[in-house]
């Protein structure tokens, strides 16, 4: 019998895992659930400079996969923190805002047009978010994104 121990060990960790980053509590209907990731997403995007904004809605184990590469959650607030912001006189609304939720997971696709003073749209981005609904609220873990014109 001791030869199945850890057999028995194996099949308990996978059927009940212990993580940190275990949600807390029901999950929100998928209605509430898109509901609070748009507000969140409108949040970001109003507030893409704030570093106090982004240390909330971002996960600690955060990655964002832009084309120069991987930056991580300190990465990205240490960045803000420098000064070394985008143009605040951009004004940003998104097209064509899809989210889809899985459970504890959100799935987040849109386009971001920063337009200037005149409403002339100086780019586009279009982009992925992925949040994970975590002790008793949903935070960005991954996002990706791709400027084009």
């Amino acid at each position: 019998m001791s030869q199945y121990k850890p057999i028995f060990l194996i099949i308990a960790m996978l059927l009940f895992p212990c993580s940190s980053n275990a949600q807390k509590g029901p999950t929100p209907a998928p209605a509430q659930a898109k509901h609070e990731l748009l507000a969140l997403e409108q949040q970001w995007v109003h507030a893409e400079s704030n570093p106090s904004v982004q240390e909330r809605i971002l996960a600690d184990d955060f990655v964002h996969v832009l084309p120069s590469g991987f930056i991580s959650k300190k990465d990205q607030i240490d960045f803000l923190r420098s000064g070394k912001r985008s143009p605040d006189h951009l004004k940003r609304h998104f097209e064509n805002l899809k989210i889809r939720i899985y459970g504890s997971v959100g799935i987040v696709n849109g386009i971001v047009v920063a337009t200037d003073k005149s409403g002339t749209p100086a780019h586009k981005t279009v982009f992925t978010d992925v949040f994970a609904y975590r002790d008793g609220r949903w935070q960005a873990v991954n996002s990706q994104e791709n400027s084009f014109q």
